[in-house]
């Protein structure tokens, strides 16, 4: 069954993550608009105010987050404005590229078990970390420039996922290369997948499936038996479907160029 809450939390999920006491990571949240970010990234979710606020938002937002993050506002359904897309394409901004909508999906029955061959384990190491990473770069084809912003941030990243236990990524191996990855982000209503990818060379392999398991696993462990993600329709939707998850609500997403 999906409550209300799960859908809630697959809509806004960046109100939910826990933020651990001394993390690079921040949150602020306001009740009208929730801003996360990290060392060379930001979220702007859950906006709810009047029409006549805006410009007033989007200055906090300028405000908070340095021009340089990659940056993206993620708006669900119970967005207000209700036409706060269209308001937000009148003062400059665009639909994001590596993005511009996606499904918000949640999953609250076992998928299925991982096929033969596939090892997948919880990163604990730095060449376990930094192997991930490059599984993932290249995966979504991230280019280089963007690759160099982020390395230099890896070693501090990796130590406070291992101190505060967030967010936990998950390695795939196929005869022993690291061939797929995924995060997930816990908290009190559930995990949340991100960052699910898969080497070119091993797909097909049911490396995807088999990552969703692990984290599956992990929240029934952790005592919270829901997964959240959000996926594109021509890429991870169809696989995600198949391994049970249902489409809860859409979101969109858009960039200002700053």
């Amino acid at each position: 069954m999906i409550t209300d809450e799960l859908r809630e939390y697959a809509e806004t999920p960046d109100r939910f993550a826990p933020i651990p006491e001394g993390s690079s990571v921040t949150r602020f949240d306001d009740g009208r608009i929730c801003v996360i970010q990290g060392t060379t990234w930001a979220g702007v979710s859950a906006p709810r105010f009047r029409e006549e606020e805006l410009d007033e938002v989007i200055a906090l937002v300028h405000e908070l987050v340095p021009s340089d993050k990659q940056q993206a506002w993620w708006i669900g359904p119970s967005a207000q404005p209700a036409n706060i897309i269209e308001l937000l394409l009148t003062r400059g901004f665009q639909p994001a590229k590596d993005g511009p909508e996606l499904r918000a999906m949640v999953l609250t029955s076992p998928p299925p078990e991982p096929g033969p061959g596939i090892e997948v384990h919880r990163v604990e190491t730095f060449a376990d970390y930094t192997a991930a990473r490059e599984v993932q770069w290249d995966a979504f084809e991230v280019p280089e420039d963007r690759r160099e912003v982020g390395r230099p941030h890896m070693r501090n990243e990796f130590e406070e996922s291992l101190e505060h236990g967030t967010p936990v990524t998950f390695l795939g191996m196929v005869d022993g290369r690291p061939a797929a990855t995924g995060v997930a982000i816990p908290s009190d209503r559930g995990v949340f997948l991100i960052a699910g990818s898969t080497a070119t060379w091993a797909r097909g392999r049911g490396l995807y499936r088999a990552l969703v398991r692990a984290r599956w696993d992990y929240a029934v462990e952790r005592g919270t038996p829901a997964l959240i993600t959000e996926a594109l329709l021509e890429t991870s939707y169809p696989i995600l479907t198949r391994l049970g998850f249902t489409e809860v609500c859409t979101i969109r997403r858009v960039q200002e160029k700053r």
